[in-house]
């Protein structure tokens, strides 16, 4: 009885959003409470489990996510990005036109959240696709499955650390786990997949056909310092996780390592070098910086409250042993 509760509890959420277009975080707020009375919690004991599961799954999550969308913000509107994307088709050429969008998509999405690297990205596919009279499919699929598999397998995006946090997971771990599943996947969904899909036609928008083109080079960040800054992040968390393990735990500073390894100091860690390197050494003043800061945290707010009110829903579940009864029958 409990599962096909659980089970109509999930199927309830997905009507609520996909049917009647209700806020997702609205949406499994009502879920949670829905599921609390119908397994029999106490009517008192809800409120306090949602609040929990929220405040819970926001803890060590918030920052890391919004630093996240402050450092991607600040990667796009330097045009980081679009150098990065410049850099890499120049260094594969044409014939390999697809794994340079693969590692363009990959390395613009460590740092970019999805949406902002697909809006980046997009209309320099179209453009690649005119001028070498390619399938825009063909070439824009590699970028695209690499964009997904970011978002989808390695912190800081939101979905890998708030299961990494949820599980008490490493988060230096979880991203180097990540990244050896990554690898694979995109070369499957990505180029070899796409080479089934040669022959389709696409048509692209007028209004995407043009590529975005950075500034005047005196104003946009150079290719090393562009590279090094979007990929800082996944440096230090690397460095920390494999620290531990070189000469058998004896190297020095293991304290601070450790300090450096937790993914909100690696974040501020970045967040800072970007607001300097991709900021104020291009003429940017710190009250426009702090300008993008604000419109960083706004683009993230709903994510992390939907991210929250996910966690609100796994304390329901948790508190009202449901969660036990249906591991025990798994």
């Amino acid at each position: 009885m409990t599962l096909t509760l659980v089970l109509l509890c999930i199927a309830g959420l997905v009507v609520l959003i996909s049917v009647c277009k209700i806020n997702a975080f609205a949406a499994f707020l009502l879920t949670a409470f829905a599921a609390g009375a119908l397994l029999g919690m106490p009517l008192a004991q809800i409120p306090k489990s949602v609040e929990k599961g929220l405040g819970d799954t926001l803890d060590s999550l918030a920052l890391v996510l919004c630093l996240g969308a402050v450092l991607g913000k600040l990667l796009a509107e330097s045009g980081a990005a679009q150098v990065l994307a410049g850099a890499l088709m120049r260094a594969f050429g044409v014939r390999h036109i697809q794994w340079a969008l693969v590692v363009t998509g990959f390395v613009v999405g460590i740092p970019l959240y999805y949406g902002v690297g697909f809006v980046l990205l997009v209309p320099l596919i179209f453009s690649i696709a005119q001028r070498y009279k390619l399938s825009a499919i063909y070439i824009g699929l590699p970028m695209l499955a690499a964009l997904s598999v970011t978002h989808g397998f390695l912190p800081p995006h939101p979905s890998p650390a708030a299961l990494a946090v949820q599980f008490h997971a490493n988060m230096g771990l979880t991203l180097l786990y990540g990244l050896a599943v990554a690898v694979p996947t995109i070369v499957v969904a990505g180029p070899l997949f796409a080479r089934t899909l040669k022959g389709l036609a696409a048509r692209p928008l007028e209004a995407f056909a043009g590529a975005p083109t950075p500034g005047p080079a005196a104003q946009v960040p150079g290719t090393a310092n562009s590279f090094f800054t979007a990929l800082l992040p996944v440096l230090l968390l690397a460095v920390a996780a494999a620290y531990p393990f070189v000469a058998g735990g004896r190297l020095p500073g293991q304290a601070v390592v450790a300090l450096v390894g937790q993914p909100s100091v690696s974040m501020l860690l970045a967040v800072a070098y970007a607001t300097y390197a991709v900021g104020l050494r291009l003429g940017k003043t710190m009250p426009q910086l702090m300008a993008l800061f604000a419109e960083a945290v706004k683009d993230i707010a709903m994510i992390l409250l939907i991210i929250g009110a996910s966690g609100a829903l796994k304390q329901v579940l948790t508190d009202s042993g449901a969660s036990a009864e249906v591991a025990g029958l798994l």
